[in-house]
C-alpha cells in the first residue's frame, strides 16, 4: 500500500504552481547581472542546507575522479554545479522575454555550431544535463524552424503544464513519451530535427541498455542510435556552456554523418552509437566538470549478475 504524501510534500505541491507564476512574471524583468547573482545565492545556499544534494554530489565525484581530485576540489565543482544548475532553472524563465532579442545578445554560436544548424536534413540532437540543455533546446528550434522532443513529466501536473508552455514558446513541439517513437521518426522522415537529452536513467526493463561511463556500466536509452539508422538522419552532439559574462557559446563538436551511421553493423549500430554518445559526455564532463549535474543518482543501476563493487550506494541490481 503506497504511503499517503507528507504535509511538507502536499504543501511543496500546492504553493509551487503558483510560485512558478511569480517567477514567470517576475524574473524576465529582472537586469541580467540579478540573474546571475541570484545564480550563485541559490546555488550556495543549496550546497550548504541540502545534505543530500552534498551526498549525492560527492559520491559521484568519487566515483568519476578517485584520487585524482583532492576533496576541496570535489567540493568546489559541486558548490559551482549547483550555481549553475540554478541558472539553467532561473534563465529558463529569463528568456522568455523578448527571446529572440536576448538569444541574439546572450548566445553565441560556435561555427561549428553554427554549420550543422545550417544543413537542412534529418538531425537526431543529442545532449544531456550538461551545460544549458533548456537554452540547447531554445536555440535549435530558432535556428532549426522547430524541434520535436520527448516530454518527461514532472510530478506537479500544474507545474508541469506551465513549463511546456514556456519550452513551447519558441517552436518546440514536445510529444508524450508513451507513443513517441512514431511521431519521432515520421518527423524525422519529414526532414525534422529530434531533440533528446540522454544522460538520464532509463531501466533496462524500459527498453536502456549499459554503456560504459566513467569505468562503470550507466543504463541509458538507446534512442538516437535507432532513430538514425531508420530515417536516415545525422546525429549532432552538442551543448552550451555559460561564459564569465553572462553569455553562452553553443558547440556541436561531433557529428555522426548518416552514411557513417549506415556504414555501421545493423545488429550492433545502436549499441555503438549509444557507448559513443556517452564518451562523447564523459569528455566533455571531464574537460568542464562544474556544468554537469552532479546531485543526480546516475548510477542507478547495476548490471544482473555483477557485483556492486565501486557503485555508489544508491545503486540498486537490475535484470539484464
Amino acid at each position: 500500500m503506497a504511503r499517503p504524501p507528507s504535509m511538507l510534500k502536499t504543501i511543496r505541491q500546492v504553493v509551487e504552481a503558483p510560485l512558478m507564476r511569480v517567477g514567470l512574471a517576475v524574473l524576465p524583468r529582472l537586469p541580467r547581472w540579478l540573474v546571475l547573482a541570484l545564480a550563485r545565492v541559490m546555488g550556495g545556499t543549496a550546497y550548504v542546507c541540502s545534505r543530500r544534494s552534498r551526498r549525492l554530489g560527492l559520491e559521484n565525484l568519487d566515483l568519476a575522479f578517485g584520487d585524482t581530485k583532492t576533496p576541496a576540489e570535489k567540493r568546489r565543482i559541486l558548490r559551482r554545479s549547483l550555481q549553475h544548475f540554478s541558472l539553467v532553472m532561473l534563465d529558463l524563465l529569463w528568456f522568455t522575454r523578448d527571446s529572440a532579442a536576448r538569444m541574439q545578445r546572450w548566445f553565441v554560436a560556435a561555427p561549428s555550431m553554427e554549420a550543422a544548424m545550417g544543413e537542412r536534413m534529418a538531425q537526431v540532437g543529442v545532449t544531456g544535463h550538461f551545460g544549458n540543455w533548456e537554452l540547447m533546446g531554445r536555440y535549435w528550434a530558432l535556428a532549426g524552424g522547430g524541434i520535436m522532443s520527448v516530454a518527461m513529466p514532472i510530478k506537479n501536473p500544474a507545474v508541469d503544464e506551465l513549463l511546456q508552455r514556456v519550452r513551447g514558446d519558441t517552436g518546440q513541439q514536445l510529444v508524450a513519451r508513451d507513443g513517441a517513437l512514431k511521431k519521432l521518426v515520421r518527423h524525422l522522415r519529414g526532414g525534422g530535427i529530434v531533440g533528446l537529452l540522454l544522460d538520464q536513467n532509463t531501466a533496462p526493463a524500459e527498453g536502456g541498455i549499459f554503456v560504459d561511463f566513467f569505468g562503470l556500466p550507466v543504463a541509458v536509452s538507446p534512442a538516437a542510435g535507432l532513430l538514425a539508422p531508420l530515417t536516415n538522419a545525422q546525429i549532432i552532439f552538442g551543448y552550451v556552456l555559460p561564459r564569465a559574462d553572462g553569455t553562452y557559446l553553443g558547440e556541436i563538436p561531433y557529428v555522426l554523418s548518416a552514411a557513417e551511421i549506415a556504414a555501421l553493423d545493423r545488429a550492433s549500430a545502436a549499441r555503438e552509437i549509444t557507448q559513443r554518445i556517452t564518451t562523447y559526455y564523459e569528455e566533455a564532463i571531464r574537460a568542464r566538470p562544474d556544468c554537469w549535474l552532479w546531485s543526480y543518482k546516475r548510477w542507478r543501476y547495476i548490471p544482473a549478475g555483477m557485483a556492486p563493487d565501486g557503485f555508489p550506494c544508491y545503486a540498486q541490481p537490475q535484470g539484464d
